[in-house]
């Protein structure tokens, strides 16, 4: 086990954070293979020794794994939860507000669902994802209806839910 999971693990339990059980090794497998990827390791570890799903830095909690936001418009529920686009790259390395007009060189706005899974929810359709593949792989980014953004500063998903343990709980801002 990392050292990094068992300062989660010790913080979570010294904060009382109710967590969902972990899933088995062969349960990420499964996963992987049904969708033909392979998920960061420091996510994997925290899906197998912390918990699927439970409190976390969004607003709403971690989701589990595969599953939507319960307030996720139907098609896009669908959409993350089929994973079609899974495989793709995602070819983002810098945020992009598209709902103000802004364009970017990076891609196209439906490659914006490219290569990432949900993991939580801050409402107001704000989703934040893991990324799957591409430059950013391991990173998390929010995705939402007016725009993309990786976690400021940027950081995987176990600093991300760290941070969050250790009252870091802002993961918005711009960076210069």
């Amino acid at each position: 086990m990392s050292p990094q999971i068992d300062r989660i693990l010790k913080n979570a339990h010294s904060q009382d954070r109710v967590l969902n059980a972990p899933i088995s090794e062969c349960a990420v497998q499964e996963f992987e293979q049904a969708h033909g990827i392979q998920l960061p390791d420091g996510y994997r570890e925290f899906l197998m020794r912390v918990g699927n799903g439970g409190d976390g830095p969004p607003c709403y909690g971690l989701g589990p794994l595969g599953l939507p936001s319960h307030d996720m418009r139907p098609e896009e529920a669908r959409r993350w939860t089929e994973l079609r686009d899974i495989q793709r790259s995602f070819p983002f390395t810098r945020y992009w507000i598209w709902d103000e007009g802004q364009t970017t060189d990076e891609g196209r706005i439906e490659e914006v669902k490219y290569g990432s899974i949900y993991i939580g929810n801050d409402g107001c359709g704000a989703y934040w994802h893991l990324i799957i593949t591409g430059p950013e792989r391991g990173n998390v980014w929010m995705i939402a209806f007016e725009g993309i953004q990786p976690a400021c500063p940027k950081r995987d998903f176990l600093t991300w839910y760290e941070d969050w343990l250790d009252g870091k709980d802002s993961f918005y801002a711009f960076p210069q």
